[in-house]
C-alpha cells in the first residue's frame, strides 16, 4: 500500500488522513502490476480475497462479509433489460458497511488504544459495534437524533456507546474526530480516515468477475460508496482486467440531493427523508462522487418520497427486504428506462445497501414497545416488584400478561432480579436496559 500526495510527495504510512497537510486530497495506491487475479478465483469469497489491493493488517477482524449474492432481476423481462441486483443486506450487520468496517477495524487495532469511534446515520456505526465487540475493544458511535431505530437496536445489542449528536450526520463528523483524538479512539469515519473505503470497493471486483456491467447504479447519501465503487473499477482498469469503466448513476431523493443535483445541474435540497439513510446534507465526498460519475460518463436521477414504497414493493417481489435508502434504485431504473437511457445488450446492476430490517418505521415490528416500553420507563425510576409494576401501567391489563413481559425483558437482557423481601421479587433495569431506554427517549 503506498500512500503519496499528489501535489507536495509526501508519503503516509501510518495514520493516513483523507489530506495531506498541505491540503491535497489523497488516495491509497498499490503496486499493480504485481497483481495477478487469476489468484483470486481459488480464494474463498469476500472482501479479503483480494487483499493485494487492500491494505497490510496484522490481525483480520472479520464475520465472513462480501461475497454478497448477484441475481438475474425478474423485472428484466419487464423492461426488456439485463437487470442484475448486488443483495448487500446479506452481510453480516444487514449493509454494505461491514466491507469499509472490517478493513478499518483490522487496520486499525494498533492504534485503538481506547477503543474505535464512528460518526455515522446508522450503518456504519451497527457495524462498527459489531466488529468492535468480534475485535474485543469498546465501540463509540456519534449518530443523529434521527436515526432508523432498528439500526440503534443493533447498536444497544452489541454494547456500544452511543452519543446522539445533531439532526444529521454532518455535525457528527467533527465532533468524533475530536472525540477520538481527545480519548485515544481510532476513527474509521470515512470523512475523517479513507481507509475503509479500500473495503467498499470490493463490491466493483466482485461485479466484475460475476457479471462486468456496463452501468451500476447507486443509492447515494455521502457519497462515499459511490466513490469506493469507482475507485475499484479504476484499479481494474489499471491492471488490466476490464477495458472500460461502466456507467455509474448516483440515485438520491428529491429531498436531500446535494451529490445528484450538482451532477444534473440543479439546486439541491437538504430535507429530511424518509430515506434516512441518504439523508445527509453537506456531504464531505460530494467532489470526488460528482467526479467519478462524470469520468464514467454516468448520470444522476433524483427520486421523490412517493415512488420510495414503489421500490420496497418491486425489490419485495424480487425477493429482497430492503430499506427505503436502497428501494430508491427501483424507481431510478424505471425513470431511466422509460427514457431509452439503457440498450437492449447492457447488463445493469442494482446497488442495493441495507436491510428493511434495520428502518425505523418498521419499528413496530420489534418486540419492544407498547406495554414493554412502559415497564422499561417504569423500571428507570427505579427498581419495582411485580405487582408494583402491574398497579402503575396506564392501560389495564391482566397481571400474568404482564408477567409474561417481565419475563420477556429479562430474557432479552433488559432487566434483571434486584433483590427479594419477603415474597416480593423486584427488578431493575440493565446496563443494555439503560442504553435501550435512554435513546428510546429521545
Amino acid at each position: 500500500m503506498k500512500v503519496i500526495c499528489p501535489s507536495c510527495g509526501r508519503s503516509y504510512s501510518s495514520f493516513v488522513p483523507p489530506r495531506c497537510s498541505c491540503g491535497a486530497e489523497l488516495e491509497i495506491s498499490y503496486d499493480y502490476s504485481a497483481v495477478d487475479v487469476s489468484a483470486w478465483k481459488k480464494r474463498e469469497k469476500g472482501v479479503w480475497r483480494y487483499r493485494e489491493l487492500l491494505p497490510d493488517v496484522k490481525r483480520v477482524i472479520t464475520l465472513k462479509e462480501g461475497g454478497t449474492p448477484l441475481f438475474k432481476a425478474k423485472l428484466s423481462d419487464e423492461l426488456n433489460l439485463n437487470v442484475f441486483i448486488k443483495d448487500e443486506t446479506r452481510n453480516p450487520t444487514g449493509s454494505f458497511r461491514d466491507r469499509l468496517v472490517t478493513v478499518a477495524v483490522s487496520y486499525g487495532l494498533p492504534y485503538a488504544e481506547n477503543g474505535f469511534a464512528v460518526a455515522s446515520n446508522g450503518n456504519a456505526a451497527a457495524s462498527l459495534s459489531a466488529y468492535a465487540a468480534r475485535a474485543g475493544k469498546e465501540a463509540f458511535v456519534v449518530v443523529p437524533k434521527k436515526i432508523d431505530r432498528g439500526k440503534l437496536i443493533q447498536m444497544i445489542a452489541f454494547g456500544a456507546k452511543i452519543i446522539r449528536y445533531g439532526d444529521s450526520v454532518d455535525e457528527g463528523i467533527a465532533y468524533v474526530r475530536d472525540l477520538a483524538g481527545l480519548n485515544g479512539f481510532y476513527d474509521i469515519t470515512p470523512e475523517n480516515n479513507i481507509i475503509g473505503l479500500e473495503g467498499q470497493k470490493t463490491i466493483a471486483f466482485e461485479l466484475w468477475e460475476e457479471l462486468n456491467p456496463t452501468h451500476v447504479i447507486i443509492p447515494t447519501g455521502s457519497g462515499s460508496n459511490l466513490y469506493s465503487i469507482y475507485k475499484g473499477f479504476k484499479e481494474l482498469l489499471e491492471i488490466g482486467a476490464v477495458d472500460e469503466m461502466p456507467r455509474l448513476i448516483a440515485v438520491q431523493p428529491e429531498r436531500c440531493s446535494p451529490i445528484a443535483s450538482e451532477i444534473l445541474g440543479k439546486k439541491a435540497r437538504k430535507e429530511i427523508t424518509k430515506a434516512l439513510g441518504l439523508y445527509v446534507k453537506d456531504p464531505v465526498s460530494k467532489e470526488k462522487a460528482v467526479r467519478a460519475v462524470k469520468e464514467s460518463g454516468g448520470t444522476a436521477v433524483l427520486v421523490g418520497e412517493d415512488e420510495l414504497d414503489f421500490g420496497e414493493r418491486v425489490l419485495v417481489n424480487e425477493g429482497i427486504f430492503a430499506e427505503y435508502s436502497s428501494a430508491v434504485v427501483i424507481p431510478a431504473l424505471f425513470r431511466l428506462s422509460e427514457e431509452g437511457y439503457f440498450e437492449k445488450d447492457d447488463r445493469v446492476a442494482l446497488i442495493v445497501t441495507s436491510s428493511g430490517l434495520k428502518a425505523y418505521y418498521r419499528e413496530e415490528k420489534f418486540s419492544i414497545g407498547g406495554t414493554k416500553l412502559e415497564i422499561l420507563k417504569l423500571l428507570g425510576e427505579g427498581e419495582r416488584y411485580g405487582y408494583e409494576i402491574w398497579e402503575n401501567l396506564e392501560k389495564p391489563m391482566n397481571y400474568q400478561a404482564v408477567y409474561q413481559h417481565i419475563k420477556e425483558l429479562e430474557s432479552l437482557g433488559l432487566i434483571e432480579k434486584s433483590r427479594r423481601k419477603g415474597k416480593r421479587l423486584y427488578y431493575r433495569l440493565t446496563e443494555k436496559g439503560k442504553r435501550l431506554l435512554e435513546n428510546f427517549s429521545e
